[in-house]
C-alpha cells in the first residue's frame, strides 16, 4: 500500500489539522499509511497520537521580513515567509527534500503549504491541494487582490508576482527543477479540492471549482456542560492573543444566556475573572457537535471549519475576525445573512453592538435556511471523496 505525507505549512488553528485527520483515517482504513509534516506540533500528542500516526516538524521561515506593507496579494503574503531570500528559501527547499526522501512517500497531501510545493517540484511525487477558499485563489494575472472589495494597483500587482516569481525560479534553477508560470503554481498543483461551499466562499463569483464540502471533524473533545440556567446558550471559540478579549468576555459574562467560552492556552487570571455562575471557560477543545447542536448562537473569529459546522446547523454567528483570511471570510458569511461581523477596533462598541445582533431574529431565519439548503450534506461523503482522489493519484495510467 501507499504511504502519503499530508503537509500543513501556514496558518494556525485546529482547522488544518481539522481537515487532514479525517482523510488519513479513511486512508488509514483503506490499509495506506500517513504521515503528517507540520507546522505546530502543540496539539499533535492529543490529536494526532491517538490515531496511530507518525509526525515531524514541517521546515519552516523563521527570520524576520522588516517593513513590508499590509499585504495586497498572496505573492505579497509569500515575501514574509522566505520569497524575497533566494539562498535562504533555497536551504528551506532542501530540508524539505531531505525529509521528504528520508520518508520515502509515495504522494503528497497539501493543506497551505506554498514552500513544500515549491521544493517537491520536479520530484515526480503525485499531489493533492486539500484547501479552502483562501488557500486557493481563482487563476488570473495578476492574482485577484486579497481585499476583493477594494480597487488595488494592478501595477503593484504584477510587479510583486515578478519578484516572488523570479526568486523562486532561481531556487528551482539550484535545484534542477523546472521553473513556475506564475505565482498560482505554489497554491495551486493542479489536483485542487476545496474543502468549503460555494457560498462560503473567501472569492465571491468564483468560476468554476472542485467543491467537496466542508471536513471538520477532530474527534471528541471535551463534553459540553452548559452553566447556569440561562435560556438562551452561547458557545464561544476565541482565541488568548485575540486584543480584544477582555472587553468581549465582559460582554458575554453580562448577558441574561448560558455562555460556554473555549480559549486555548488562555491564563489563569482570565479564566478567574471572567468565570461565573453564568459563563465557563474552557481550556481543553470541546465536542463541537454537542456544542453545535445545544446552543442558540455562536461566537467566533470565523475560522473557516468552525464556522462550517455552526452554520450547517442552522446556528447564527457573531464573528470577530482577527486577521485579513476571517475577515474576508466574515464578509461572506455577513453577506448570508446568517451573521454579523465586528472589528476588533469596534470593542468599545461590544455592548450594543452584540446585544443588537442577539436581538435580530433574521439572523437565525438566514442560518435555518441555510442548514435547510444542505441538509442533505454528508461529510462522510467529502472525506471519501478526498480519499479517493489520494487514491487516484498513485493508480495506473
Amino acid at each position: 500500500m501507499a504511504r502519503y505525507a499530508f503537509i500543513w505549512e501556514l496558518g494556525g488553528a485546529y482547522g488544518h489539522l481539522g481537515r487532514m485527520i479525517p482523510v488519513a483515517r479513511e486512508l488509514q482504513r483503506r490499509g495506506h499509511e500517513v504521515v503528517f509534516i507540520i507546522r505546530e506540533l502543540v496539539e499533535a500528542e492529543r490529536l494526532l497520537g491517538p490515531h496511530g500516526f507518525r509526525w515531524f516538524q514541517a521546515p519552516l521561515w523563521m527570520g524576520r521580513v522588516m517593513r513590508l506593507p499590509d499585504p495586497l496579494s498572496h505573492a505579497e503574503l509569500l515575501m514574509g515567509f522566505g520569497f524575497l531570500d533566494p539562498p535562504a528559501l533555497l536551504g528551506i527547499c532542501r530540508a524539505w527534500r531531505h525529509l521528504l526522501a528520508l520518508l520515502r512517500v509515495d504522494a503528497l497531501l497539501v493543506d497551505y503549504a506554498p514552500t513544500a510545493v515549491l521544493a517537491s517540484r520536479g520530484l515526480g511525487l503525485p499531489c493533492i491541494n486539500l484547501a479552502n477558499g483562501f488557500q486557493l485563489p481563482p487563476a488570473a494575472r495578476p492574482l485577484p487582490p486579497l481585499r476583493w472589495w477594494q480597487k488595488a494597483p494592478a501595477a503593484r500587482l504584477l510587479d510583486s508576482e515578478q519578484q516572488v516569481l523570479h526568486v523562486a525560479n532561481q531556487v528551482l534553477y539550484e535545484l534542477g527543477a523546472p521553473p513556475l508560470d506564475g505565482v498560482l503554481d505554489l497554491l495551486s498543483v493542479g489536483a485542487d479540492v476545496l474543502a468549503t461551499l460555494p457560498e462560503l466562499d473567501h472569492y465571491p463569483n468564483r468560476a468554476g471549482g472542485d467543491f467537496v464540502g466542508p471536513i471538520f471533524a477532530l474527534g471528541r473533545g471535551d463534553d459540553v456542560h452548559w452553566p447556569g440556567r440561562g435560556a438562551l446558550k452561547v458557545f464561544a471559540y476565541l482565541k488568548p492573543d485575540y486584543g480584544a478579549l477582555d472587553a468581549l468576555l465582559a460582554v458575554l459574562k453580562g448577558l441574561d444566556a448560558s455562555v460556554l467560552v473555549h480559549v486555548p492556552g488562555v491564563s489563569r487570571r482570565t479564566v478567574e475573572a471572567f468565570s461565573g455562575e453564568n459563563l465557563r471557560i474552557s481550556r481543553q477543545p470541546l465536542d463541537i457537535e454537542q456544542a453545535r447542536r445545544g446552543c442558540d448562537v455562536a461566537v467566533l473569529h470565523a475560522g473557516v471549519s468552525t464556522v462550517c459546522a455552526l452554520l450547517l446547523a442552522g446556528k447564527p454567528l457573531l464573528l470577530f475576525p482577527q486577521q485579513l483570511e476571517q475577515t474576508m471570510f466574515a464578509r461572506g458569511v455577513e453577506a448570508l445573512g446568517a451573521a454579523v461581523a465586528l472589528p476588533e477596533a469596534a470593542a468599545g462598541q461590544f455592548p450594543r453592538l452584540v446585544k443588537r445582533a442577539l436581538a435580530d431574529a433574521s439572523l437565525g431565519e438566514a442560518a435555518r435556511r441555510f442548514a435547510q439548503k444542505y441538509a442533505g450534506f454528508d461529510q462522510a461523503g467529502a472525506i471519501r471523496t478526498v480519499a479517493d482522489r489520494c487514491e487516484a493519484l498513485l493508480a495506473p495510467a
